[in-house]
């Protein structure tokens, strides 16, 4: 079980008091590391969330606390968001056989988190269908909820049966594993985009064929 709290930019920086609050909240699912991105920069920290940074954030930013379930709970390597290229990825759930994805698509794991696969192969999705259908062969049929942060600014969430919710403002967009004011259930079995031009989704499936997924069109092996 972890946390995971995000906003995306529309109009404006977002509410401090609201950020602040989303990680509180997101922080009560973990308890061994925490950590945001935003901007190109990623800050982590081992012990619970500590939001103080939170205060001068203006842009689209992920934020995760992390309760170990891959790699030694005192590793900062692994505490999220993590990092892969222009990519930052908060995620909570597991997935399968990560080594075996790395090594069956030549990728050097640079930490023992499970996650890591998810933020190295999803930087190679030209499209949100080739983002779901990517998190269909890696966690096929599993509980998720994921948040990826882009260059652009834009926030991709993924929520299949773990919770996380949405709250649509006028400065932008709030995110978080746990309800807060104003917030609905992010729908499920979802992978949904928010960026400049708006919001788009595209439904995730409930199992997946493994050899139907793997070198589709929507993404690169």
């Amino acid at each position: 079980m972890c946390g995971v709290y995000g906003y995306h930019r529309r109009s404006g920086p977002p509410q401090a008091d609201l950020l602040t609050l989303l990680a509180t909240l997101a922080g009560t699912r973990g308890p061994h590391a925490h950590g945001h991105a935003t901007a190109g920069v990623r800050h982590v920290a081992l012990g619970p969330v500590n939001p103080v940074g939170l205060s001068t954030v203006v842009d689209s930013v992920i934020g995760h606390a992390r309760m170990t379930t891959a790699g030694h709970y005192q590793d900062l390597r692994c505490a999220q968001p993590l990092q892969a290229g222009a990519l930052f990825i908060a995620h909570n759930g597991t997935v399968p056989a990560h080594r075996f994805h790395a090594t069956t698509h030549g990728l050097n794991l640079q930490t023992d988190s499970d996650s890591e696969i998810l933020g190295q192969l999803l930087a190679r999705a030209v499209t949100l269908a080739g983002v779901a259908s990517l998190l269909d062969l890696l966690t096929p049929g599993l509980p998720l909820a994921l948040l990826v942060l882009d260059a652009d600014g834009s926030v991709t969430a993924a929520r299949r049966a773990h919770p996380l919710h949405v709250r649509r403002a006028p400065e932008g967009t709030y995110l978080c594993s746990l309800p807060f004011p104003g917030s609905e259930p992010l729908p499920d079995q979802t992978v949904t985009r928010f960026s400049a031009t708006g919001e788009t989704s595209h439904p995730l499936s409930t199992t997946a064929s493994l050899r139907a997924a793997q070198g589709g069109p929507a993404w690169t092996p």
